[in-house]
C-alpha cells in the first residue's frame, strides 16, 4: 500500500496540514533500489516477514494545494520474495523483495542506495473546453479533467493553475478545489478543475491562448504548453479563446426558412429579431451575406466567423457553403433559431454526397442531424490535419433507419462533441473512421457519438468501444488518451470493448471511473490493454475507480520475445476477471517485463469476482498474478443492484451500484483518487465502496 502522510482534506477526514519536514524514521529495511524502481535488495531474506518487516520510508518531490514545491513523504510496504524466472519459478532470488510502489529516480530514502532509473510518472489530462470559444462576459469558465499515478486525498493532483495570456497581459488562478458538472444527453458526471477567469484586464478582441500547469502531489509540474502537444492536436494542447467581454467583436445573425425565407431578400443583422423578420431560403445564401455583412460593418474581410446562422424549425438540406464559411478567429455557428425545438430543427445530407462542403471550422448547436442518403458524404472540410475544426453541442445525430457509412461525417480534422445525443432512427456512427482521412473525436457528455477514432471521452454514456490506434495517414498518434467516467456497453461485437494495442510512452493512458458492461453475443475479453501477443511497451498507465463486469480484463501481456517495460498505477477497481501472463505463460525465461504487474507494484484495493481464466488464487502460474495487493480480494458476488451484464440477466443497462451488505474493499482514508464518481455520488473515505458506482456500505 502506498500512503501519503499529513496532505490534505478528503470527505470523512480531519485536515492535518503538509507536512514539510520529513518525521525521524528507522533505518530503512533494504539496502539498495534496482534501476527498475520496484525491485530492493534485503540485507537478510531469509528472515523477512511481509506482515512485520518495517516500511521503506521515501522522500519525494511533490506540490501542496497552493502549487507550491514540498517535500512527501511516502510510505512502501516490502510484499514478497521475488523468485526466478521461467524454467526456475519454483526458487527464490537470493536477496531481492518487491516493493509495494515505484520508487523513483528523484526519491531519497535514509541509509539506501537509490539506483532507480524511473521517471516520475506524468499527469494526463483532458480540456471540456472546445477550441476557439468565444468569451462574451468578464468572465469565462475554463474546465480540466485530470488523472494522475499518485492520486490520493480526494484529487488525483494537488493543484491546478489556470493560464490566459494576450500575448503582453497573463490571467492566472490556482485551483486545488475539485468541481463537477453534469450532462443531459448521458446523465453522467465529470469531476475536474475549473476557474472562472477574470478576462477584464486581456485585450478586447483579442484570441487568447489557454493554458495550464498541472501540480502533482508526487512528481514533476506538467505545462500543458511545453510538456504536451503543440497547437492544435486532437490530443492535450493549448487552447485558443476569443475575449470578446464587451461585445465590440460583433456578430452578424441570419435566419433560414425553407417556407418563407427568399434569398434574394434575406437580411443580416447585427439585431436577431430584426434578423428573423427578413429569412434566407438557403444556409448557402446565408452564410454568403454574413460574411459580407463582417466586412462592411466590423471590418473583418473574408471572414464569416462568429455568425450565426439560425435555421428555423423544419428541414434543411445540406448545401456546400466552405468558401463563404471561413473564419479567421472562431467558427461560424449553425444553430436552431428556437433551441426547444432540436428535434423538429433538422439538417440533412439531402441525399448525395457534398465533398468539401463544410468551412475549416463550423459550431453546430441544438440541431438534429439526419441521415438521409444510403453512402453519401454530408459533412466534410477536405481537412487532412488536426487543424480542421467541426464542434457539435446539444445536437441530436439521427441515423433515420439508414445504413451505416463510415464517410458519412468525413474529413473534418478535429471533431468535438459535447451534450450531443441519438435519435429514434438509430446511431449514424458519425465517430467512426474511414479509410485514413483526418477525422479525430473528443466527446463529453454525449449519448454514444464517441466511435473508432476517439482520442478522448468523458462523461459519454452507451458508448459500443474504444480503441487506441498507432497513427494512420492523416491521423496523428494517441498521445496521453484521457478516457473518464464513462458507461462502455455492448452486447454483439467479437472484438474487445475497449482495446489497446500500441505503444504507450510518459504521456500514458487515463482509464479512471467508467463502467464497462459485457453481455449477449459479446464473448471477447472486456478490456484488452496491450495484451494478447501485444510486444508494446506500456508506460504510466493509470487504472482507477473503475468497474468491469460480465467479462474479462486482459491486461499489460508479456507475450513477446524481448523484454519490454509494461507498468500501470491500478486502484479501487472492480473486475470479473483478470489476466495478466509473463514469462511462464510463454515460456520465454529471459523476459520479464511486465512482472511488476505480476507482482501488484503500484496496485492496491482491487477486487475480482471470478479470479483468473486460469485460477483463483496467487501464485507463478495463475494469470491472477504471483501476490495479491493490499486490500486486493478475488471470487465473491458484489451484490449488485440490478446485473445485466452475462453474469446477470445478460439483457444490458444494469445498475452496477453494489447493495448494502456488499463484500466489495472501502476506499482507505487518505486514498482516494477522486470526491465524486460518474453519477455524482460523493466518495467517503473509509465508507465508500470501490468501483466506478459508490455508495456507503
Amino acid at each position: 500500500m502506498q500512503m501519503m502522510i499529513g496532505v490534505g482534506i478528503e470527505l470523512g477526514q480531519i485536515a492535518k496540514g503538509v507536512q514539510n519536514t520529513p518525521p525521524v524514521v528507522p533505518t530503512s529495511p533494504v539496502s539498495y533500489v534496482a534501476s527498475d524502481g520496484w525491485q530492493a535488495t534485503h540485507p537478510d531474506p531469509s528472515a523477512f516477514d511481509p506482515t512485520t518487516s518495517d516500511p521503506v520510508i521515501v522522500n519525494r518531490q511533490g506540490f501542496d494545494a497552493n502549487g507550491t514545491p514540498t517535500l512527501v513523504t511516502d510510505t512502501l510496504a516490502l510484499t514478497t520474495r521475488i523468485r526466478l524466472p521461467y524454467p526456475d519459478q519454483e526458487t527464490l532470488t537470493a536477496n531481492q523483495i518487491a516493493l509495494s510502489d515505484f520508487v523513483y529516480t528523484g526519491d531519497t530514502i535514509e541509509a539506501t542506495t537509490n539506483a532507480s532509473t524511473v521517471p516520475y510518472p506524468k499527469p494526463i489530462a483532458m480540456w471540456l473546453n472546445h477550441d476557439r470559444e468565444r468569451a462574451t462576459t468578464a468572465t469565462h469558465t475554463l474546465r480540466l479533467a485530470v488523472a494522475h499515478a499518485h492520486a490520493r486525498s480526494g484529487r488525483p493532483v494537488a493543484a491546478v493553475k489556470f493560464i490566459l495570456s494576450d500575448g503582453t497581459t497573463e490571467v492566472t488562478q490556482t485551483v486545488s478545489a475539485m468541481s463537477s458538472i453534469s450532462y443531459a444527453a448521458s446523465g453522467l458526471t465529470v469531476p475536474h478543475f475549473s476557474a472562472d477567469m477574470d478576462l477584464s484586464t486581456l485585450q478586447q478582441g483579442a484570441l487568447l491562448t489557454v493554458d495550464a500547469v498541472i501540480y502533482p502531489w508526487v512528481g514533476e509540474a506538467f505545462t500543458i504548453s511545453v510538456d504536451a502537444d503543440s497547437y492544435p492536436s486532437p490530443n492535450l494542447t493549448t487552447l485558443r479563446l476569443l475575449n470578446d467581454r464587451t461585445g465590440d467583436y460583433g456578430t452578424g445573425y441570419a435566419y433560414v426558412d425553407g417556407t418563407t425565407g427568399v434569398d434574394a431578400t434575406g437580411a443580416v443583422s447585427a439585431d436577431a429579431p430584426t434578423a428573423a423578420a427578413t429569412p434566407f431560403a438557403t444556409i448557402a445564401s446565408a452564410v454568403t451575406a454574413i460574411r459580407a455583412f463582417n466586412a462592411a460593418t466590423f471590418g473583418r474581410s473574408n471572414d464569416a466567423g462568429g455568425g450565426i446562422v439560425r435555421l428555423a424549425e423544419g428541414v434543411h438540406g445540406h448545401s456546400a457553403f466552405k468558401t463563404q464559411g471561413s473564419a479567421v478567429d472562431i467558427p461560424l455557428v449553425i444553430e436552431a433559431a428556437d433551441p426547444l425545438q432540436r428535434s423538429t430543427t433538422v439538417l440533412t445530407d439531402a441525399g448525395s454526397s457534398k465533398f468539401n462542403g463544410i468551412p475549416p471550422w463550423l459550431e453546430l448547436r441544438n440541431i438534429t442531424l439526419r441521415k438521409t442518403g444510403s453512402s453519401v458524404v454530408f459533412l466534410d472540410n477536405g481537412a487532412n490535419s488536426a487543424d480542421g475544426l467541426l464542434v457539435t453541442k446539444d445536437c441530436v445525430w439521427d441515423a433515420n433507419a439508414t445504413n451505416y457509412y463510415g464517410a458519412w461525417v468525413y474529413r473534418v480534422g478535429r471533431m468535438v462533441q459535447i451534450d450531443c445525443g441519438i435519435g429514434a432512427g438509430g446511431d449514424p456512427r458519425q465517430g467512426n473512421f474511414f479509410s485514413t482521412e483526418a477525422i479525430m473525436v473528443t466527446a463529453i457528455g454525449c449519448e454514444r457519438c464517441a466511435g473508432t477514432i476517439t482520442y478522448q471521452a468523458a462523461g459519454c454514456s452507451d458508448l459500443p468501444e474504444f480503441n487506441l490506434r498507432d497513427p494512420l495517414g492523416s491521423r496523428p498518434a494517441m498521445e496521453g488518451v484521457f478516457l473518464g467516467w464513462n458507461v462502455f456497453s455492448n452486447g454483439a461485437t467479437t472484438n474487445p470493448i475497449v482495446s489497446v494495442s500500441a505503444p504507450i510512452g510518459p504521456r500514458g493512458i487515463a482509464f479512471v471511473g467508467n463502467i464497462i458492461e459485457s453481455w449477449g453475443n459479446t464473448t471477447n475479453a472486456a478490456v484488452r490493454l496491450n495484451a494478447d501477443s501485444d510486444t508494446n511497451p506500456a508506460q504510466n498507465v493509470v487504472v482507477q475507480h473503475n468497474t468491469v463486469t460480465g467479462e474479462r480484463a486482459n491486461m499489460l501481456y508479456l507475450d513477446g520475445m524481448l523484454n519490454v517495460t509494461k507498468t500501470a498505477h491500478a486502484r479501487f477497481n472492480l473486475f470479473h476477471r483478470f489476466n495478466v501472463k509473463s514469462d511462464v505463460f510463454a515460456s520465454q525465461p529471459a523476459n520479464s517485463g511486465n512482472w511488476p504487474i505480476r507482482f501488484k507494484v503500484g496496485w492496491s484495493h482491487n477486487a475480482t469476482l471470478a479470479g483468473a481464466n486460469n485460477a483463483s488464487d496467487f501464485n507463478a502460474l495463475s494469470w491472477l498474478g504471483e501476490i495479491a495487493a493490499d486490500g486486493e480480494i478475488t471470487g465473491f458476488d458484489p451484490l449488485w443492484q440490478d446485473d445485466r451484464s452475462h453474469s446477470g440477466t445478460d439483457t444490458g443497462g444494469g445498475n452496477y451500484t453494489p447493495m448494502p451488505g456488499s463484500p466489495l474493499p472501502k476506499v482507505p482514508l487518505g486514498q482516494a483518487a477522486y470526491a465524486t464518481d460518474l453519477l455524482g455520488n460523493p466518495i467517503i473515505a473509509g465508507q465508500s465502496f470501490i468501483g466506478a458506482v459508490t455508495t456507503v456500505g
